[in-house]
């Protein structure tokens, strides 16, 4: 009954009710540290951090999600040697899942046994391949569940959706002109993707596609491409070969995803590589152009100084050999430079 405490209730009330039952089963009215552990009911119970993004992930899922990912073979015994060059492959492991990961969300769009339409293909295009995984689990118990009008106000409705099993019902307010919809479950603020209620409801009504206002820019596979506009945004990069890498990586994603939507199609194909051509064409005119108008202007990238204005320090006379200068500092011969010479003179005992 704790473990339903801690992690298994859905809302409030049920919280309460099962917290109360638990008390009372097991005589625990007068223990100090139930009580105590009740006064802070908001810091451990999932069902009362519902209207926080937390990506279903508890404090303790947390460390233990860390520990999986760095997956850091050291012990006691580990230098600090050993420990970057396990740190490097580590960071190396995971630039290659994200790479295999990237290649995969962009190749082709994930199986799942049916024919997809509607919501689910729409889905299948935005959200990244785990994500999708998640949103067809929500959208089979969608399906699954029932659903009944409850209240009605010109264009928003209020259902009173059911469990597949019948457990529990959520209350679901659906806005059909400007497409919002709200459960009282709270599961798109807690993971920020529409739980099966409000999916039972878009499906009802008709809904092909997943609104805007409910679609997180983390979840999707363009996530990458948005980090880089916003680093391109913020940060002053001085270099020019620095301000074209976002670009760079954005442009070429674009155009690898116009080339897997058009390689089955002649047509698509010969539109490709017309405007490509056409393209090229007009870049070299371009370049050609600036680079005619620079050197028409006389502009450099390096300052010459003119040989015949330049004025140089004691011009005229001849630098002095390594032997002269040792000669006149030293006052010496040339045994004073053999002897600051490794290994040819023995030096003077100090205490330090």
């Amino acid at each position: 009954m704790f473990n339903k405490c801690l992690s298994g209730c859905g809302n409030e009330e049920e919280f309460e009710n099962c917290w109360t039952s638990m008390i009372t089963k097991y005589e625990l009215e007068n223990n100090g540290w139930f009580n105590r552990l009740y006064g802070l009911k908001q810091k451990w119970c999932t069902a009362l951090s519902k209207g926080f993004f937390s990506a279903r992930i508890r404090s303790s899922q947390r460390s233990e999600s860390t520990n999986h990912a760095i997956g850091f073979n050291a012990n006691l015994t580990t230098n600090l040697t050993e420990f970057y060059g396990i740190y490097k492959n580590t960071v190396k492991r995971w630039r290659r899942t994200e790479q295999q990961d990237e290649f995969n969300c962009s190749r082709a769009l994930p199986d799942t046994g049916f024919e997809m339409t509607g919501i689910m293909r729409h889905a299948s295009e935005v959200y990244t391949l785990t994500l999708f995984k998640e949103f067809q689990k929500e959208f089979m118990k969608g399906i699954s569940a029932s659903s009944k009008i409850v209240g009605d106000h010109d264009t928003t409705t209020i259902y009173m959706v059911t469990s597949p099993r019948g457990e529990s019902s959520n209350e679901v307010i659906f806005d059909s002109s400007m497409k919002l919809i709200t459960c009282d479950c709270l599961g798109f603020e807690e993971f920020g993707m529409l739980c099966y209620h409000s999916l039972r409801v878009l499906l009802i009504n008709y809904v092909q596609k997943i609104p805007d206002a409910y679609i997180k820019n983390r979840w999707t596979k363009t996530a990458k491409s948005e980090v880089w506009d916003k680093f391109r945004r913020v940060l002053s990069i001085t270099s020019q070969a620095g301000k074209s890498i976002p670009w760079r990586h954005n442009i070429t994603r674009k155009f690898y995803n116009l080339v897997l939507r058009s390689e089955d199609n002649e047509d698509a194909i010969k539109i490709i590589e017309e405007s490509l051509q056409r393209d090229s064409l007009a870049i070299d005119s371009l370049c050609c152009t600036e680079s005619v108008r620079m050197l028409s202007s006389g502009k450099s990238s390096s300052n010459i100084l003119d040989t015949a204005r330049s004025r140089t320090k004691r011009r005229g006379k001849r630098a002095k050999g390594l032997f002269e200068v040792s000669k006149k500092k030293r006052g010496g011969t040339s045994t004073s430079v053999q002897a600051n010479e490794f290994g040819s003179k023995t030096p003077k005992p100090h205490l330090f």
